[in-house]
């Protein structure tokens, strides 16, 4: 189907989030933990998944930062094709 990226939000973070962010990685996807898009009850927690996937699996970026790479010109001409 073409789909080489999965984007990752939703809650616990440290746990439901990570499972599912590493579980795509082993299937070969390039994936990306949404920072402000996941959520744990504490803070640290939150962090702690994030940087953990971050140094072994997967990318973090920021709502803003996924945004603007799907609306990039070289994406924009991709789809065209």
């Amino acid at each position: 189907m073409g789909i080489d990226t999965v984007l990752v939000a939703g809650t616990k973070t440290n746990v439901c989030c990570e499972s599912t962010a590493r579980d795509a990685m082993m299937r070969d996807y390039k994936v990306v933990m949404v920072s402000d898009a996941n959520g744990a009850r504490y803070d640290e927690d939150h962090l702690a998944g994030l940087t953990s996937f971050f140094q072994s699996f997967g990318d973090v970026r920021t709502t803003e930062e996924v945004i603007g790479v799907l609306l990039a010109p070289a994406n924009a001409a991709a789809a065209a094709e």
